[in-house]
């Protein structure tokens, strides 16, 4: 039972990580197709912690909506196992899984997070 724990975390490990390349990759996305948007908030006074704070939370959103619906799809699935194994959800299961969906979503949209808020907006706003 050890190995195939140890094998089933080794490749939740490994889809944790694609996942967060591609919320990375959405976020990047996201920045590259808001840069005006960045520019002009940066231009009229806008921190560089506000516009890290606003992509971190849209990250972090992503990741947890994203846990949500995979609790929503593991809560029905666990209750019909449980009638022919022994297996629950308890409430610090859930808990953490939410929790590693939220610092996944922080963790992946860091750096697209700060490349915005390092945007120089002068050319955030020639940019188009």
């Amino acid at each position: 039972t050890a190995t195939i724990g140890a094998i089933g975390l080794f490749i939740t490990g490994l889809s944790l990580f694609v996942g967060g390349i591609g919320i990375m990759n959405i976020m990047f996305v996201s920045v590259a197709e808001r840069t005006r948007e960045i520019g002009i908030r940066k231009a009229i006074g806008a921190k560089r912690r506000t516009i890290l704070l606003q992509f971190l939370i849209e990250a972090a959103s992503i990741c947890l909506l994203g846990g949500l619906i995979g609790l929503a799809i593991a809560w029905p699935v666990t209750l019909v196992i449980q009638k022919f194994l022994p297996a629950t959800m308890s409430f610090t299961i859930i808990g953490i899984a939410l929790l590693v969906s939220l610092v996944t979503g922080v963790l992946s949209g860091f750096f697209p997070a700060w490349r915005a808020a390092r945007m120089n907006p002068v050319d955030a706003l020639r940019a188009e």
